[in-house]
C-alpha cells in the first residue's frame, strides 16, 4: 500500500525559516553585550526581530546607527565587492544583482523615474523590524559610496514605508530634505551627476574575480529547486541553529515520512547524503568568505571535532 505522509500537502509545502547570512546578528548581539550564538554566522527572522527591539530599546534610532558599530571584518563580501565598480551606477546594479546572496528576507531591484534611477528594497518581514532593516541598509550603502567616492553622497529624494519617526531630523544627514514616508515601496532616488561618480576604490581585477566566484554561487543555489530545493532549505535551517541534519529530522520539519523523502529526493537524481555533502561545501564557501577559521567552519557545518570536519571535506572535493 503507498505510505501515507504524515501531514497534508498544503503543510508540506509550509515555506522554511528565512535567514540573513553575514554579521549583522554578531554585530546587534555586540551592542547589546550578550552572546547567545557561539560561532554562529545565520540569524532566522524571529532572532533578529528580537535582538533589533532589544537594542532599540536602548536607542530608538539604532537602524541608523548600527552600521557605525561594524568592523571591517564585519563586512559581507558583497560590501567589498560593490567598491571594486567603475562607478556609483556600477555598485548600485552589482547590489541587486548579489543580494540574494546575502538575506533570504529581502531583495533589491533597480528603477528608473525619469532622469533619476530608485533603488527599492523589498524586506519580507513584520513592519516594526523592517524600518529597522531598511535604515540600516541605506545608511550601510551611503556609507560605502561616500568612502569609494570621496564625496558627500545623498539621494535627491527617499521614500519610506513606514511611518515618519520621531528621530527623523537625523534622517536630512543621510538622505537629504526630500523625505517621504508612509509610502508604497522603500526607494532612495539618485541622479546622473551622483550615478557617474567614480569610485576611488575600483579595481577591474578585484571585480572581474569576486563576479567570477559570486555567479557560481547563485548558478548552484539555482540548480536546486523541487524537493531538493526544500531540503537544502530545511538543511541550512537545521544547521544555523545548530542541528546536524539527519533523513529523519528533515522529514519530520517538511511533514514527510523518512522513507517519502528519501524517494522525492532519489527522483531528482539525489541521494540525502550527496544534498547534505552540498549544502556543506556551499556553506563552507560562504563562511570561508567571511574569514572563519577552520574550527569554527567546522562547528558550524555540524562537526564535533576539527578531523571529522576534513575527512568529510575530502569527499566534497572528490565527488
Amino acid at each position: 500500500m503507498r505510505e501515507l505522509d504524515k501531514n497534508t500537502g498544503e503543510e508540506a509545502n509550509q515555506p522554511v525559516r528565512r535567514f540573513h547570512r553575514g554579521q549583522l546578528g554578531r554585530v546587534l548581539e555586540r551592542v547589546l553585550q550578550r552572546q547567545t550564538r557561539g560561532d554562529r554566522q545565520d540569524y532566522n527572522l524571529l532572532e533578529l526581530e528580537q535582538l533589533w527591539r532589544l537594542a532599540a530599546e536602548r536607542d530608538p534610532a539604532i537602524g541608523l546607527h548600527l552600521f557605525g558599530e561594524f568592523t571591517p571584518q564585519d563586512l559581507h563580501v558583497l560590501a567589498y565587492i560593490c567598491l571594486y565598480c567603475p562607478d556609483v551606477r556600477g555598485a548600485m546594479q552589482c547590489w541587486a544583482d548579489y543580494a540574494a546572496l546575502a538575506s533570504d528576507m529581502d531583495s533589491l531591484r533597480l528603477v528608473s523615474d525619469g532622469d533619476l534611477l530608485g533603488v527599492e528594497l523589498r524586506i519580507d518581514a513584520p513592519a516594526g523590524l523592517t524600518r529597522y532593516v531598511v535604515e540600516h541598509y541605506c545608511v550601510m550603502a551611503l556609507t560605502q559610496m561616500r568612502h569609494s567616492t570621496g564625496q558627500p553622497v545623498r539621494p535627491v529624494r527617499a521614500c519610506f514605508s513606514h511611518p515618519r519617526p520621531a528621530y527623523h531630523e537625523e534622517y536630512r544627514q543621510w538622505f537629504g530634505d526630500h523625505l517621504e514616508f508612509d509610502c508604497p515601496h522603500n526607494r532612495l532616488y539618485y541622479d546622473q551627476a551622483t550615478l557617474r561618480l567614480p569610485l576611488l576604490t575600483r579595481h577591474a581585477g578585484m571585480q572581474e574575480l569576486l563576479r567570477s566566484e559570486l555567479d557560481r554561487r547563485l548558478a548552484q543555489r539555482l540548480q536546486l529547486g523541487g524537493w531538493t530545493g526544500k531540503v537544502a532549505a530545511s538543511m541550512r535551517d537545521s544547521l544555523a541553529r545548530g542541528v546536524v541534519p539527519s533523513l529523519e529530522n528533515q522529514a519530520e520539519a517538511l511533514y514527510q515520512s523518512p522513507r517519502t523523502l528519501r524517494r522525492r529526493l532519489e527522483e531528482q537524481g539525489m541521494t540525502f547524503r550527496q544534498l547534505l555533502d552540498q549544502v556543506r561545501a556551499e556553506l563552507e564557501q560562504q563562511l570561508e568568505f567571511l574569514g572563519e577559521s577552520r574550527a569554527q567552519v567546522a562547528a558550524q557545518l555540524g562537526y564535533g571535532d576539527l578531523a571529522a570536519y576534513l575527512h568529510a571535506r575530502k569527499r566534497w572535493k572528490r565527488d
